[in-house]
């Protein structure tokens, strides 16, 4: 009976241990389940496929608004969500050339000022491209569309224009600019219809970047000589930037303009800026010429001292800013000008030519048909931007679309004063190849379109590869880019190239 009892004790300890046993089992088996999904899904976690797309996604600004008290970046799709405005807008040349409306998509100047604020009466904005070139617009321009219109089939300018507005477009005829040509943005002046063309300085590209500012004024220059003409506030700002010239006073003030012998090379006789502007010989021929302030104060000089004077500035800019009230809208400065000279608020240029101005000069170009397949692409004269004559097989007339259908290159090359740059265009060596440069050529003679010229050698062009017949913002106008040679050789708004 006792071993009996001591069985039943043993018996009923290994069934109380045995009972311990699925307990000790559970807690177990499911810890471990447990780290098998906990494991798996590190594995997306380690390589975050969702993070990436994202990261990379995030589209790059193009557009900087700044005012003095903020800034803000645009994105091609803010932009785009914006209210957007289609209009016909095309262009007419300094030249006289006329571009034809094509249909632009954007956004207008007045909605784009809006975003920061808008603007009033005392202020307007400058327009920026990627290279630095800028040019402003004032109040009325932005909110009332005030520009000069012309007929896009004359050419002569509207007496009854249509409602025009600036606008920043990124399309045009409904696809997005070429980013090669025209940059992401370009400034346009619109219509509703493609019933009229505006002058080419306002048509921008590259445009990245509006600055608003205080008190942009418009006025504008008269100038009187064999001819009449009127220039605008644009069309002096569009020059500096073409022909940029400074003077440093004795108080270390810069003053930037154009120089003066350009301004009276538009009016001494019929050719006001393409070829040979500046009439020399009717300079030496000698006249006067008068520089008119707003009060009439009138300073009377003489054309053989200003002849080719790159040192006479007609100034409309000091230490980067518009000129005082006292010298606005248009100071001379210069070296070697008496205190007297340096007129201010300059609103009229004289030529007093009594008759003496000699007959325009007309370049004789042949009209050429459209070139064949692998030849040049060539333009009736009156349609070109680049004459190219010479020593070679026939004068060539070439304008920028026709330049454009060639081999397009972009390069980095260093500026003799600008330090380093990029430049698009078409290498001089592919169009000269082209040409059928005649035996004992020896020299290239580059002529801009107010007249200045600068030779090089035609073998150190030869050995140049990167030298470039370059694009600019302004559509029709190209410059010299010469890697490695003077800065007199980088002539801006090249009109004609002769081989010599």
């Amino acid at each position: 009976m006792k071993r009996l009892s001591t069985l039943l004790i043993v018996l009923l300890f290994c069934l109380g241990f045995a009972a311990c046993q699925p307990t000790a089992t559970l807690t177990t088996e499911p810890t471990a389940v447990s780290v098998k999904p906990t494991a798996v899904p590190v594995e997306p976690t380690a390589t975050p496929v969702p993070v990436q797309p994202t990261a990379t996604a995030i589209p790059e600004p193009i557009l900087e608004i700044v005012t003095d008290t903020e800034s803000m970046a645009l994105t091609l799709d803010e932009l785009m969500a914006l209210a957007v405005v289609e209009g016909q807008a095309g262009i007419k040349s300094s030249t006289g050339k006329i571009t034809l409306p094509t249909a632009f998509t954007g956004v207008t100047l007045k909605d784009l000022t809006d975003l920061v604020g808008g603007i009033d009466e005392t202020m307007g904005i400058n327009l920026v491209a990627e290279d630095g070139y800028s040019i402003s617009f004032s109040y009325d321009q932005i909110m009332n569309g005030t520009f000069i219109a012309y007929d896009p089939a004359t050419g002569d300018e509207l007496k009854d224009a249509p409602a025009l507005q600036p606008l920043l477009a990124f399309e045009i005829d409904g696809q997005l600019l070429d980013t090669k040509s025209d940059g992401n943005l370009r400034l346009v002046i619109i219509s509703e219809e493609g019933n009229q063309v505006t002058d080419g300085h306002w048509s921008v590209k590259w445009v990245n970047k509006i600055e608003v500012k205080s008190f942009v004024q418009d006025w504008t220059l008269q100038l009187n000589g064999a001819i009449n003409e009127t220039v605008d506030r644009a069309s002096i700002e569009s020059c500096i930037n073409c022909h940029e010239a400074s003077w440093t006073d004795d108080k270390a003030q810069v003053w930037k303009g154009v120089p003066l012998y350009l301004l009276l090379g538009f009016v001494d006789d019929e050719i006001k800026h393409e070829g040979p502007a500046f009439n020399d010989d009717v300079a030496a021929g000698g006249y006067s010429f008068d520089l008119i302030a707003a009060d009439g104060y009138t300073v009377t000089m003489e054309s053989g001292p200003a002849a080719r004077n790159a040192s006479w500035i007609v100034a409309a800019l000091v230490d980067g800013n518009p000129l005082p009230d006292k010298y606005f809208p248009l100071r001379l400065v210069g070296d070697e000008l008496e205190k007297n000279q340096m007129a201010g608020a300059i609103t009229t240029i004289q030529l007093n030519l009594d008759g003496a101005a000699a007959e325009p000069v007309v370049d004789t170009v042949n009209t050429l048909e459209p070139a064949a397949e692998g030849e040049l692409p060539v333009v009736a004269a009156d349609q070109a931007d680049v004459v190219f004559s010479g020593l070679i097989s026939a004068e060539t007339g070439m304008d920028e679309a026709g330049l454009r259908s060639m081999e397009v290159v972009k390069i980095t090359a260093e500026h003799p004063k600008k330090g380093s740059e990029e430049y698009e265009g078409v290498r001089l060596n592919s169009i000269l190849d082209l040409l059928g440069i005649k035996e004992g050529a020896v020299s290239l003679v580059f002529t801009a379109a107010d007249g200045f010229s600068a030779e090089v050698s035609l073998a150190d062009v030869r050995a140049c590869t990167d030298c470039l017949l370059a694009f600019t913002n302004t559509e029709g106008k190209m410059k010299m880019v010469m890697p490695g040679m003077d800065s007199n050789a980088w002539v801006k708004d090249i009109s004609k190239i002769e081989v010599k």
